[in-house]
């Protein structure tokens, strides 16, 4: 049974290369470059993706430390601000003020007002 001709990849024999699967026939340089370009786009497009992983993974390790520095300022802070709250509480003014100054709780019952002030008289 013989086939169409026309429906056949069209061959080559000898050093020139054919587009047929033929026993001893070569393919062409067009299929050859077909398969180099498809193997050169699936390399580029795994590195590509190798590459943008990288990046995601090298950028959550920045967070991660970001976020550590972050908690550490807001512990500091918080216990900043706590002992600013003991600091100015009126007791520990007292107390500073009586041991580094010297100075005494005031005793209303020892205090004298005058009514008059010297500038009315005249």
């Amino acid at each position: 049974m013989r086939r169409n001709p026309i429906m056949q990849a069209p061959l080559r024999r000898g050093r020139t290369e054919t587009l047929g699967r033929a026993n001893g026939v070569k393919r062409t340089g067009r299929s050859l470059l077909f398969g180099l370009i498809l193997v050169v786009m699936v390399t580029a497009s795994g590195m590509v993706y190798t590459w943008e992983r990288l990046l995601v993974e090298r950028m959550l390790r920045e967070n991660l430390v970001l976020e550590n520095k972050l908690e550490l300022i807001q512990k500091r802070t918080e216990g900043l601000a706590f002992e600013v709250a003991a600091m100015s509480g009126l007791t520990r003014i007292q107390e500073a003020a009586a041991d580094a100054l010297g100075m005494t709780s005031l005793d209303w019952k020892d205090v004298i007002v005058v009514s008059g002030s010297m500038g009315a008289a005249r």
